[in-house]
Protein backbone atom coordinates (compact mmCIF):
# COMPACT_ATOMS: atom_id res chain seq x y z
CA UNK A 1 0.00 0.00 0.00
CA UNK A 2 1.37 3.38 -0.96
CA UNK A 3 1.63 6.45 1.24
CA UNK A 4 -1.02 8.15 -0.87
CA UNK A 5 -3.43 5.24 -0.37
CA UNK A 6 -2.84 5.40 3.39
CA UNK A 7 -3.61 9.12 3.43
CA UNK A 8 -6.75 8.70 1.32
CA UNK A 9 -7.89 5.81 3.53
CA UNK A 10 -7.53 7.83 6.72
CA UNK A 11 -9.21 10.89 5.19
CA UNK A 12 -12.19 8.88 3.97
CA UNK A 13 -12.48 7.15 7.34
CA UNK A 14 -12.42 10.45 9.20
CA UNK A 15 -14.87 12.25 6.90
CA UNK A 16 -17.40 9.42 6.67
CA UNK A 17 -17.29 9.01 10.47
CA UNK A 18 -17.88 12.74 10.92
CA UNK A 19 -20.75 12.66 8.42
CA UNK A 20 -22.46 9.82 10.30
CA UNK A 21 -22.11 11.68 13.60
CA UNK A 22 -23.38 15.04 12.33
CA UNK A 23 -26.21 13.77 10.12
CA UNK A 24 -28.66 12.57 12.80
CA UNK A 25 -31.77 12.40 10.56
CA UNK A 26 -30.33 9.40 8.72
CA UNK A 27 -32.39 7.07 10.91
CA UNK A 28 -29.51 5.16 12.47
CA UNK A 29 -30.31 4.53 16.13
CA UNK A 30 -27.36 2.25 16.93
CA UNK A 31 -23.67 2.96 17.06
CA UNK A 32 -21.96 2.72 13.67
CA UNK A 33 -18.17 2.60 13.69
CA UNK A 34 -16.07 2.98 10.57
CA UNK A 35 -13.50 0.23 11.11
CA UNK A 36 -11.30 0.99 8.14
CA UNK A 37 -11.06 1.87 4.47
CA UNK A 38 -9.36 -0.04 1.68
CA UNK A 39 -8.68 2.08 -1.40
CA UNK A 40 -7.72 0.47 -4.70
CA UNK A 41 -4.21 1.28 -5.99
CA UNK A 42 -5.68 3.33 -8.86
CA UNK A 43 -7.79 5.35 -6.35
CA UNK A 44 -10.95 4.60 -8.35
CA UNK A 45 -12.80 2.72 -5.61
CA UNK A 46 -12.72 2.41 -1.84
CA UNK A 47 -14.35 -0.14 0.45
CA UNK A 48 -15.54 1.38 3.72
CA UNK A 49 -15.78 -1.28 6.44
CA UNK A 50 -18.25 -0.60 9.25
CA UNK A 51 -19.45 -2.26 12.42
CA UNK A 52 -22.81 -1.83 14.15
CA UNK A 53 -23.85 -2.07 17.80
CA UNK A 54 -27.45 -1.72 18.92
CA UNK A 55 -29.13 -2.02 15.54
CA UNK A 56 -29.55 -4.60 12.79
CA UNK A 57 -26.82 -4.70 10.12
CA UNK A 58 -29.42 -4.89 7.34
CA UNK A 59 -31.22 -1.75 8.53
CA UNK A 60 -27.96 0.20 8.70
CA UNK A 61 -26.87 -1.13 5.29
CA UNK A 62 -30.15 0.10 3.82
CA UNK A 63 -29.70 3.58 5.32
CA UNK A 64 -26.08 3.81 4.15
CA UNK A 65 -26.99 2.68 0.65
CA UNK A 66 -29.86 5.18 0.54
CA UNK A 67 -27.50 8.02 1.50
CA UNK A 68 -24.41 6.92 -0.43
CA UNK A 69 -24.77 9.74 -2.99
CA UNK A 70 -24.88 12.37 -0.23
CA UNK A 71 -21.79 10.84 1.39
CA UNK A 72 -19.99 10.63 -1.95
CA UNK A 73 -20.92 14.25 -2.68
CA UNK A 74 -19.56 15.32 0.70
CA UNK A 75 -16.26 13.59 -0.12
CA UNK A 76 -16.14 15.35 -3.51
CA UNK A 77 -16.60 18.70 -1.75
CA UNK A 78 -14.00 18.01 0.96
CA UNK A 79 -11.20 16.47 -1.11
CA UNK A 80 -8.94 18.45 -3.40
CA UNK A 81 -8.07 15.57 -5.70
CA UNK A 82 -8.55 14.87 -9.35
CA UNK A 83 -10.06 11.46 -8.60
CA UNK A 84 -12.09 10.87 -5.47
CA UNK A 85 -12.64 7.13 -4.94
CA UNK A 86 -16.16 5.80 -5.41
CA UNK A 87 -17.10 4.27 -2.06
CA UNK A 88 -18.96 1.09 -1.23
CA UNK A 89 -19.95 0.05 2.28
CA UNK A 90 -18.96 -3.39 3.55
CA UNK A 91 -20.25 -4.68 6.90
CA UNK A 92 -17.63 -6.02 9.31
CA UNK A 93 -19.40 -8.76 11.24
CA UNK A 94 -16.34 -9.97 13.16
CA UNK A 95 -17.64 -8.48 16.44
CA UNK A 96 -20.97 -10.23 15.97
CA UNK A 97 -19.17 -13.50 15.22
CA UNK A 98 -16.91 -13.13 18.28
CA UNK A 99 -19.96 -12.51 20.49
CA UNK A 100 -21.62 -15.64 19.04
CA UNK A 101 -18.54 -17.79 19.79
CA UNK A 102 -18.34 -16.34 23.30
CA UNK A 103 -22.01 -17.20 23.90
CA UNK A 104 -21.43 -20.77 22.68
CA UNK A 105 -18.49 -21.19 25.05
CA UNK A 106 -20.50 -19.75 27.94
CA UNK A 107 -23.35 -22.18 27.19
CA UNK A 108 -20.92 -25.11 27.18
CA UNK A 109 -19.54 -24.09 30.57
CA UNK A 110 -23.07 -23.63 31.91
CA UNK A 111 -24.13 -27.12 30.75
CA UNK A 112 -21.04 -28.75 32.28
CA UNK A 113 -21.57 -27.02 35.60
CA UNK A 114 -18.91 -25.33 37.69
CA UNK A 115 -15.47 -26.83 37.59
CA UNK A 116 -14.35 -28.64 40.71
CA UNK A 117 -10.85 -27.88 41.94
CA UNK A 118 -8.44 -30.78 41.68
CA UNK A 119 -7.15 -32.14 44.96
Amino acid sequence: MTVRQDKVNSLIQREVSAFLVTEKPLGITGLVTIIGVDTAPDLETAKVFYSVVGQDFDAVAEVLQKNIYDIQGMLLDKFVMRKVPRITFVPDRSGEYARHISDLIANLHQEDGPEKPQE
